[in-house]
């Protein structure tokens, strides 16, 4: 029986093909920057400011980076930023592999990689509704998270734990290889992904992003959910900033465990952009989206009440699940509600407030591991995750309905 793939058009398929190529690279990285980390130090807070660099961008940036996405070509941005992606992490491993590397180097590389993010990820968000129908939007997300899923943990993370142990540039090599493919990609995308119009007043950056920032705040659940997953992510980064210094340390996993652990995440996640629809349709969004936070607040402060190498697997899985969930409903709303002109600067307000927390988390991770031990950082942000998601209950008891598509 021959599998045959939505109806989604070329130049979406073109576009998720970019995004499969380096969601690998970003894996195998993904694994490459906290083992490198750990083999200069075991001290948990310098461990952990690598993973600060990488957040702190947006709370930064984030804000012109959205005005940005909404004045440019969408597709021209994306495939350009992909080529400086290239050339940094490619000359990054050079540097590497011929052992001058430290932490604040490496923090530095994260921090650079984390500002071309912003550029390229809000506009891969808003390119979506510009290359599919709106009907096919959640069908079009579901198989953009998947395949970033897959191959971003399932196979980058083992792969990148193999490929660590041939030498600590290799990684990183393949993860330029997989940015440059993504960029021929990207640039072969026909046609013009400018949000505005020659009849367009022109205006100045400052307008635009006070324009995003009031749209966000003036509707009522997206603002709710940018504040809650503010705490969901700060959550999450003080436990993925210790996660390498836990799997060796605390559940005494080698190098490639610690790939696999990160694989159960992955497929935990995969499952969840199957599920996500489904969930949505059972529970709504008030039940979905509430659940999630009290979930995640359960299974972090499971992993730091014990140190079983089955509770972590199991929590990572489940953690997957509903993380992806989370993405797929919240993601596609977004997409559904906010006209496509602003959709640019209202996801970058959006996720400045839901990213911008993960630097503070990251560092507070790393602080309390050293002050209190490597199960501290779990322990705390699963009490506040849950403290947070009770306080937002009432507020999400009725949720705004979803207009229709200007």
């Amino acid at each position: 029986m021959r599998l045959e793939l939505p109806r989604l058009g070329r130049p979406f398929w073109l576009n998720w093909s970019a995004t499969t190529a380096s969601s690998l690279g970003d894996g195998v990285r993904g694994v490459a920057f906290p083992l490198i980390a750990a083999s200069i130090t075991r001290n948990p807070s310098a461990v952990a400011v690598v993973s600060m660099a990488g957040f702190l961008p947006w709370p930064l940036f984030g804000l012109v980076g959205g005005a940005v996405v909404d004045r440019t070509d969408r597709r021209r941005l994306m495939w350009r930023t992909d080529v400086l992606r290239a050339v940094l992490v490619g000359g990054f491993a050079a540097l590497v592999a011929s052992g001058s590397v430290a932490i604040a180097m490496l923090a530095t590389v994260s921090f650079l990689l984390g500002v071309a993010e912003i550029f390229f990820d809000n506009a891969a968000s808003a390119i979506v509704p510009m290359l599919v129908d709106d009907s096919r939007i959640e069908q079009a997300n579901s198989w953009i998270f998947s395949s970033q899923t897959a191959m971003s943990t399932l196979l980058g993370a083992p792969i990148g734990g193999a490929l660590y142990a041939l030498g600590r540039a290799v990684p990183l090599a393949v993860d330029a290889l997989s940015f440059g493919l993504s960029a021929v990609l990207v640039a072969a995308i026909a046609g013009s992904f400018h949000p505005r119009t020659a009849e367009d007043a022109p205006t100045t950056i400052r307008a635009d992003i006070a324009e995003g920032l009031r749209w966000l705040f003036t509707h009522r659940l997206l603002r709710l959910l940018a504040l809650l997953l503010a705490v969901l992510n700060a959550s999450f980064a003080a436990a993925e900033a210790v996660l390498v210094l836990y799997a060796l340390e605390v559940l005494h996993v080698s190098t490639v465990g610690y790939g696999l652990l990160l694989t159960v995440l992955a497929l935990g996640a995969l499952a969840g952009t199957v599920l996500a629809p489904r969930l949505l349709r059972w529970l709504g969004i008030r039940s979905m989206l509430s659940g999630v936070g009290l979930v995640q607040g359960v299974l972090l402060v499971g992993i730091g009440l014990t140190s079983s190498r089955i509770v972590t697997v199991v929590a990572l899985l489940v953690f997957g699940v509903t993380s992806m969930a989370w993405n797929v409903v919240t993601v596609s709303l977004r997409q559904r509600i906010v006209p496509t002109r602003m959709l640019g600067r209202v996801t970058s307000s959006y996720r400045v407030i839901g990213l911008g927390a993960m630097p503070i988390g990251a560092l507070l991770g790393g602080v309390l591991a050293k002050a209190y031990g490597l199960h501290a950082p779990y322990l705390l942000a699963g009490c506040a995750l849950l403290l947070a998601t009770g306080s937002c209950l009432p507020f999400l008891r009725e949720p705004e309905p979803v207009p229709a598509t200007e």
